[in-house]
């Protein structure tokens, strides 16, 4: 009370130069006035009015469902066991989002081949029209491995999706260049799938930038689906595999 009375009196922030102030609303108005401050180099001060909101698109698809849509261009991190099916569920909804976005779909291959992704996509049944591989030119294997960063430097900023197969095969488990490679993924215009191995604990491996900087994390498992965070559907969500 001895505080509000203090404020309202005018003693502490009155103007000296300024007209008297009668009434504690006028304080608060002239307290609160805008004042012209420039931010560091940078640095970015915005208003909320106006930012896009986030809303999925629904794609017909298992992995789509379970996340609730997929708001385009957000970066989403699957991982699983060894043969859970995360590779083949990636690869239904990145056809899927080709096909109903108009744009292409880039698998950055670095654990199979050509024929070992193609058959991805054939165990659902999903069309290949719009998807591209990426990966060590098949005609001279005798040059060293590309990296990550030769790999994203070959997917367009206007591609539909861009699936990541995996995050440890293309950085040799380095924590190191996970997490460059993850911080480079937020800046990406595509939605980006990220493929991750699990530990035997059933986390992710590696760098924990693998669920921090993403925007929504899902669990394969062989009996379901589990969506752990997400940033436009409610979580823990899980949904069945029929």
């Amino acid at each position: 009370l001895s505080l509000a009375c203090f404020l309202l009196s005018g003693a502490a922030f009155a103007d000296v130069n300024a007209p008297p102030i009668r009434a504690g609303f006028a304080l608060v108005a002239r307290l609160w006035e805008l004042i012209e401050h420039e931010p560091p180099p940078g640095v970015a001060v915005e208003s909320l009015s106006g930012a896009p909101a986030l809303e999925p698109v629904h794609f017909k698809c298992v992995l789509s469902e379970a996340l609730g849509g997929v708001v385009p261009g957000r970066k989403i991190a699957i991982g699983g066991e060894p043969g859970a099916g995360k590779s083949t569920l990636c690869a239904e909804l990145a056809s899927k989002m080709a096909e109903k976005l108009g744009g292409l779909a880039y698998w950055l291959d670095a654990e199979q081949d050509r024929a070992l992704v193609d058959a991805l996509f054939a165990r659902t049944k999903s069309p290949t029209r719009y998807v591209r591989r990426v990966g060590q030119h098949p005609d001279d294997p005798a040059k060293p491995a590309i990296s990550w960063r030769d790999a994203f430097a070959a997917v367009p900023p206007n591609a539909a999706v861009m699936v990541i197969d995996s995050v440890q095969a293309w950085t040799n488990d380095s924590q190191r260049e996970q997490s460059e490679l993850l911080q480079t993924v937020r800046t990406l215009t595509p939605t980006v799938l990220v493929i991750s191995h699990f530990t035997k604990q059933g986390r992710f491996a590696g760098s924990r930038r693998v669920r921090y900087d993403v925007d929504a994390t899902v669990a394969v498992e062989r009996a379901a689906i589990r969506l752990e965070k997400c940033r436009w559907t409610p979580t823990p969500r899980i949904t069945p595999r029929s």
